[in-house]
């Protein structure tokens, strides 16, 4: 008699010799292996990484990219420091220290979470789709979708000001010091990725709104490197209450710099660089999954 031949549930013949799965043998069996997401999170950019160190040209190009955008800016900075001594009674070095927290909190902003600014390609090109029906949360799945080479030209070129900023700078930094500039880098980066997932949820919401990437990096590398006080009443309330770029670089290096009685409103807003970033993030998750929800039911 012909060995009975079973049927897997993808339609494909199973071996004669496979014992199927009872309830008793399922009970038996060991769990698999639950994975933490920032270990998956970890895993997945390591291969999209080598994936990309496999074209060299394309890697280099990049982090090409990365460092030119970023020299831009410092460029532009220089040029002005060329017929002015000073900005609003801040020195180059102390201007330095404003844009290389925030370039620094920029670049790793770009590292972990840069991939927000590519979902309106992927919802061209309907890969996001995908995402929604995988057991994996959504956003997990776009921080992680390649791996961000052009944020390392970000770093380098933010490590370097930093670099010359220290050497123009006369300050002391105490263990204190440097606890503050390091919780101000982060808050720098959380700031950016909360502003961007408010854009990321707005873009999911109405079409057409993807320009808004672009308008808030473009306007934190044109305003968030110099002192508030050079610009208006209005954009200054605008940086520190509408879009807290501000908190991003500009306050808590008025704090190192001794020039936390200079800055508009109030002294005790150079302190409140960790709690905007906490409201900022919050209220971008909320928006995201909000809008989200709006796309799985109208999308």
């Amino acid at each position: 008699m012909p060995p009975v031949v079973s049927w897997s549930w993808a339609g494909e013949p199973m071996r004669p010799d496979t014992a199927p799965v009872t309830t008793a043998t399922a009970a038996t069996a060991p769990a698999p292996r639950r994975v933490g997401r920032l270990r998956l999170a970890a895993v997945i950019m390591r291969a999209g990484l080598r994936s990309q160190l496999a074209n060299r040209a394309d890697f280099a190009m990049a982090v090409a990219n990365g460092v030119t955008y970023q020299i831009t800016v410092l460029l532009f900075a220089a040029v002005i420091f060329s017929r002015f001594p000073s900005l609003a009674g801040w020195d180059l070095g102390e201007i330095l220290l404003i844009s290389s927290i925030r370039m620094l909190g920029h670049g790793l902003y770009m590292l972990f979470f840069g991939n927000l600014g590519l979902i309106p390609h992927l919802l061209r090109e309907g890969r996001f789709e995908a995402f929604r029906t995988r057991p994996a949360p959504v956003l997990l799945q776009v921080f992680t979708y390649e791996a961000p080479v052009n944020a390392l030209g970000d770093l380098v070129v933010a490590g370097a000001s930093f670099g010359v900023c220290l050497s123009l700078l006369d300050v002391t930094w105490s263990p204190a010091a440097l606890g503050f500039l390091i919780v101000a880098v982060a808050a720098a980066t959380v700031i950016e990725l909360g502003l961007n997932l408010h854009i990321a949820g707005l873009v999911l919401r109405f079409r057409g709104s993807e320009s808004l990437f672009f308008w808030l990096d473009n306007t934190a590398g044109n305003f968030g490197n110099y002192p508030l006080s050079v610009f208006p009443v209005a954009l200054q309330g605008a940086f520190t209450f509408g879009v807290p770029i501000a908190f991003a670089g500009y306050y808590p290096a008025a704090w190192l710099t001794g020039h936390a009685d200079t800055v508009p409103v109030s002294s005790v807003l150079v302190h409140l660089s960790p709690l905007v970033a906490a409201v900022v993030l919050v209220s971008g998750l909320a928006t995201w999954r909000r809008c989200l929800a709006w796309y799985a039911r109208n999308g």
